[in-house]
This record gives structure tokens, sequence and C-alpha cells, in this order.
């Protein structure tokens, strides 16, 4: 384990310890928790900080689709299948045709809808100024769930990150305990043998 001996040793605020008497490779094992612990303290402002970026950028493109979009209620024309994707898992917003109205005239194209759809539901969709469909609207979930799931891969990739770096220090912590031991055991022998 990282850092733990079978002697106390008392630590200061600095994480090193306060005895002068500790060994050597007590200090190196304080040292490296120490910096393990403020890399711990930046991997969480980086996970804020990539959350707020993500929060950013989708609310930026949910303000622009608001402004540069108008809404209209588009009716289904066909049932939406339970379709599969690539990957073999169950796509939950298949495209089917559906129609609307714009400027007096009747339109008819694929969007996306919820599987299992049934033909004449009616959906509200985002159209461009031409009336063509401009994609699936971005709601303040999407804005949310978007933000969180940045916040939540940052700290999985820095936890990931953390621990191989833990697991290399407690091996050059075990590497310098094994170390001190047999330069110990060398000077007991050595003064022993004059």
């Amino acid at each position: 384990m990282l850092g733990r001996s079978k002697a106390t040793v008392v630590y200061s605020v600095s994480g090193r310890p306060s005895n002068p008497f500790a060994r050597p490779v007590d200090r190196y094992a304080a040292t490296l928790r120490s910096v393990i612990a403020a890399l711990a303290g930046i991997a969480i402002v980086l996970a804020a900080v990539m959350g707020t970026w993500q929060w950013n950028q989708e609310s930026a493109k949910a303000a622009q689709q608001r402004a540069t979009t108008t809404l209209v209620t588009a009716v289904t024309s066909t049932d939406a299948p339970i379709t599969m994707s690539p990957r073999g898992s169950v796509r939950t917003t298949p495209m089917v045709e559906a129609t609307w109205s714009w400027t007096a005239e009747s339109r008819t194209q694929r969007i996306e809808v919820p599987s299992g759809t049934p033909a004449g539901t009616e959906k509200t969709i985002a159209v461009d100024a031409d009336g063509n469909w401009a994609g699936p609207r971005v709601t303040t979930s999407d804005v949310v769930s978007g933000a969180v799931a940045a916040v939540l891969l940052t700290l999985a990739a820095s936890a990931l990150l953390l621990g191989m770096v833990w697991a290399m220090c407690a091996r050059a912590v075990e590497r310098r305990r094994q170390q001190y031991w047999d330069e110990s055991i060398r000077r007991l022998f050595a003064t022993y043998s004059r």
C-alpha cells in the first residue's frame, strides 16, 4: 500500500512527516500522496470546467435553433418501426414520413419520432426559413444531460488516470521501501562485521 509503514509517523499540514527521524521512504510516500491529492483536485476542477463549457455550447445551440427556426405541428403518415442500430441496440428515434403546413402549402418529409409511434400522431417540430425540418429540437433536458455527461466522462477519465498514477506510485514506494531495508541490513551487517 502507498505510504503505509509499521512505525507511527505524524504528518504535518503539508503532508510530509513532521518526525525528523522518519524514514526517507515515508517522506517520499507523503510527497507522492500530496501530488496525487493535488491531481485529484485538478481533476475535479477540470470536470467542472468541461461541464460548464458543454452547458454553454448546448445553450448556444438551443438559442440559435430558437432564433432561426419556427415550430409547426407535423402529423406522421406511417407507424414508426422499432428499428435496430448497427450495433444491435434498439434505435429510439427512427425516421418516418410526416406532413405539416407551411405558408399555405403542405410539406412531407422524414422526421425523427420515438420508436413505436403510430400513424396520425401529432408532433411539434422545428422547421427552417424554407419550411424544411431543421432536425431534433434542442430542449433544456438536452442541455442538462449534455453538461452532466461531460462532467461524468471527465471524472471517469480522470479517475482512470489517477488510478494508474496511484498504482505506479505504490510500486515506486514499495521499491524505495525495499531498497531502504536492503541498505539498512547491509549497514547493520557492515557495522557488526568490523
